[in-house]
């Protein structure tokens, strides 16, 4: 069979033929099966793994969906403690103080613990060192002044404590 070329894409009187299809064996077969079962079994695979990891980001969502809510409510908590250092009345301080011990048991009854307390053991994971000092009194690692507690809820991290460490 043949067909004449338009448009220009060849002389006019140019013939294209079309060759006739091959028959495929048995083997050829067999080959295009194996190709498209592996196939389906990739994208199977991949497609669990998708589904999988997923499914870890909507549980650690569910897991932690109070963790911004928590951040900005840890400001209030930073404008007390300020509070407490700078008022002179000691009125204020007690009242203060008990709205400090009140904002951290209802924090400690959703499972939100603060750390990172003077004399506490320096742990990159939960402590920002920022700056050291050397004390002889003091052991070695150990923190020496809080600028900022440290926040944990459930088992995540939610702010680190920032500290001043004694190195020897």
């Amino acid at each position: 069979m043949s067909k004449k070329v338009k448009n220009g894409s060849g002389s006019s009187s140019a013939r294209v033929k079309v060759a006739p299809k091959k028959r495929m064996t048995k083997k050829d077969l067999e080959d295009v099966i194996k190709s498209l079962e592996d196939k389906q079994l990739r994208l199977k695979a991949e497609f669990d793994n998708f589904r999988k990891r997923k499914e870890s980001e909507i549980s650690a969502l569910f897991k932690y969906d109070g963790k911004s809510f928590i951040l900005d409510f840890l400001s209030i908590l930073d404008n007390i403690n300020r509070g407490i250092e700078s008022y002179k009345d000691e009125n204020t301080k007690k009242a203060l103080l008990l709205i400090r011990e009140d904002f951290l048991k209802k924090m400690n009854n959703k499972e939100i613990k603060e750390f990172g307390k003077t004399g506490e053991i320096f742990n990159p994971e939960l402590h920002e060192a920022l700056t050291t000092t050397n004390l002889e009194d003091k052991k070695d690692d150990e923190i020496v002044e809080v600028y900022e507690l440290g926040f944990k809820y459930k088992d995540l991290i939610v702010r680190h404590a920032k500290v001043v460490v004694n190195k020897k």
